[in-house]
């Protein structure tokens, strides 16, 4: 997962979107396990804005890269925002898109020149899906429930996947959560959690804890329990361009081999009150 997802939720809970009060467009880029031939590499764009007075859209194109398979997820969101209460919201998303996986075997080396499932040089899979989320958000506190997945049209081309070359395609289910801490100093502090589950494979979390200087330099540690450490840092100029960059360590096998992983993040806050943004996480 995203070192930086508590800057660009949207892209796991579709109730997400629009429930900042300024619009935003997210650029993320992450190199996974740095001289390892054939590791992961991923990116994309999201964008999300508040519409109306109680509704949000969003929009998502997101590539996924691991050996000779690619990825592609393109999609769009809606959410309603239900008012519970002064400034107590209850949020409700449903996003659709499909997933574009193409899978190159050609580029692989393998024994048996007559095996049928090499028959072909690639083959392009596109399977549509339809996600749903949950928000409940109040000033600097949100808590977050969503499927991103929950429906994939099943056809035969979808059967075909190999879901060890393409796991993202399988129903996940995410928790997320979050506070910002504001103190009467120039400093405060975000803790996040997102946690993931998949039928047959063991519960993720990520645990997120950022101290910012003047809501400008922001500082922080994540935790993966899959055995990542990752560090970061964030520039906020203005609360209209926010800058990131994040360098995981590795804490398991892996740790002998790989150079550790990249991720950068650049973000355009547009809409802003006053130059500035949401008192909402």
């Amino acid at each position: 997962t995203y070192t930086f997802f508590p800057e660009n939720r949207n892209f796991v809970n579709p109730a997400a979107a629009g429930t900042a009060e300024y619009g935003s467009v997210t650029g993320m880029f992450r190199k996974q396990w740095a001289g390892v031939e054939g590791t992961p590499t991923s990116g994309g764009i999201t964008f999300d804005m508040p519409i109306a007075k109680n509704m949000g859209v969003g929009a998502l194109v997101y590539q996924d890269n691991i050996g000779v398979t690619s990825q592609t997820n393109i999609g769009g969101m809606y959410s309603y925002h239900l008012q519970m209460a002064r400034d107590h919201y209850l949020a409700f998303g449903v996003g659709a898109g499909m997933d574009l996986v193409n899978t190159k075997y050609d580029r692989l080396v393998y024994w048996d020149a007559n095996d049928q499932v090499l028959a072909e040089d690639y083959v392009n899979v596109v399977v549509p899906h339809i996600g749903f989320g949950v928000q409940y958000f109040w000033k600097d506190l949100y808590v977050g429930l969503s499927i991103p997945r929950m429906i994939s049209v099943n056809s035969d081309q979808f059967n075909s996947i190999n879901f060890s070359d393409a796991p993202s395609l399988v129903t996940h289910y995410y928790l997320t959560g979050g506070y910002h801490f504001k103190f009467r100093n120039d400093l405060s502090f975000k803790p996040s959690l997102l946690m993931k589950y998949t039928n047959n494979a063991p519960l993720q979390a990520d645990i997120n804890l950022t101290l910012y200087f003047k809501e400008m330099l922001g500082f922080g540690i994540t935790y993966k329990s899959l055995g990542f450490l990752s560090t970061f840092m964030t520039y906020n100029i203005k609360d209209i361009i926010v800058i990131g960059y994040g360098f995981d360590f590795s804490m398991n096998a892996l740790q002998g081999y790989s150079k550790g992983t990249h991720e950068a993040m650049l973000q355009w806050r547009f809409n802003t009150k006053s130059g500035g943004g949401s008192s909402r996480l």
